[in-house]
């Protein structure tokens, strides 16, 4: 299976499988009144609080989330999607992808962000917030922004292959504390990182006691679209992850990246269909690098860069993940 080419009809397919799927589902900058600066360019709070007036005025949805004060997940969501931008502008940039503008002028025409959003509460509060800010957000730019990441993950998504060393954190107990959890799959993650040469050796530890590990185990992209979006596909090569796959299952997996090859032979005839909307999730993590390569700090009033979700969260005790650069690399 090869992804499908992105002819003018998938790029709007891509946009309005955003929508479609909408039921299913320390230091802060220096400048005065920036939410966050990328690369030395600042992003005002102004910026931001324009997005969010302009949501709670146009939108009916939004209500229920202002009576909830849930409002503070709208501004995290609007800053994350500025951040992405700017970090998808320079990825583009350096992989010399573009989108033409009868492409772009294509899917404006069909606005996929036209309908109303429900505000009966079917709507997760979290997948809300993504769509209010595409529709407050300039109509092309966001258009234009799913366009580039669905390209960008079409150029790798069947030749991408991880080498991982990894464990598993499980919990039979259906009622498992998620943080007890997240902190065995931290503590482990720093373990690895701590001492790499060990690693063989706590993974044979975990494997005779019955857990799921495994040394030098591959998944190329293309297995999973799920995975693909992860943080151990955009990690690069010597890091340390710990991550939740799915916030349905009580599973941390926490991994040492050996290898990750960018051009690998991967067999793709058993491969499942990849959905535009997972290409575009995958698409988001191959900004990793260029995200790691640039310099972002958020205000402290949004909260933290989360690498492992390429976004904002709250504080550094709710990201939703641990990425351990290689010791070696000083720019970290």
């Amino acid at each position: 299976m090869t992804p499908a080419k992105l002819r003018p009809a998938v790029l709007i397919a891509v946009l309005t499988a955003l929508v479609a799927g909408l039921t299913a589902c320390g230091s802060g900058p220096s400048q005065v009144n920036a939410a966050v600066i990328v690369d030395g360019k600042s992003i005002s709070v102004n910026d931001v609080q324009n997005l969010l007036d302009k949501i709670v005025r146009e939108q009916p949805a939004a209500k229920p989330l202002a009576q909830q004060r849930k409002l503070d997940m709208v501004a995290r969501e609007a800053v994350s999607q500025l951040v992405m931008h700017d970090v998808l502008v320079k990825a583009a940039r350096e992989e010399n992808i573009t989108v033409g503008r009868e492409d772009v002028a294509d899917a404006m025409a069909q606005n996929p962000f036209r309908e109303e959003l429900p505000n009966d509460g079917s709507v997760p509060p979290d997948a809300l917030a993504t769509q209010l800010v595409y529709r407050a957000r300039d109509l092309r730019d966001t258009i234009t922004d799913q366009i580039l990441l669905a390209q960008l993950a079409n150029k790798y998504f069947d030749k991408l292959q991880v080498t991982m060393d990894y464990t598993t954190v499980v919990s039979d107990d259906p009622g498992a504390n998620p943080e007890s959890m997240r902190d065995k799959a931290v503590a482990k993650a720093r373990e690895f990182a701590a001492d790499p040469d060990n690693v063989a050796q706590l993974i044979a530890e975990d494997t005779q006691a019955g857990g799921d590990a495994q040394e030098g185990a591959q998944f190329p992209a293309v297995q999973s679209a799920a995975l693909a979006a992860t943080a151990m596909f955009g990690s690069s090569e010597g890091s340390v992850v710990a991550f939740e796959p799915s916030p349905e299952q009580a599973l941390w997996v926490v991994g040492l990246i050996r290898e990750r090859d960018t051009n690998a032979n991967v067999d793709t005839s058993q491969a499942p269909q990849v959905q535009p909307t997972e290409l575009v999730a995958v698409g988001e993590r191959l900004l990793q690098p260029y995200a790691e390569d640039s310099e972002i700090r958020v205000s402290p009033r949004y909260g933290v860069w989360d690498m492992a979700a390429m976004a904002v969260a709250p504080s550094e005790a709710e990201t939703v993940g641990l990425i351990l650069p290689p010791a070696t690399d000083e720019s970290q």
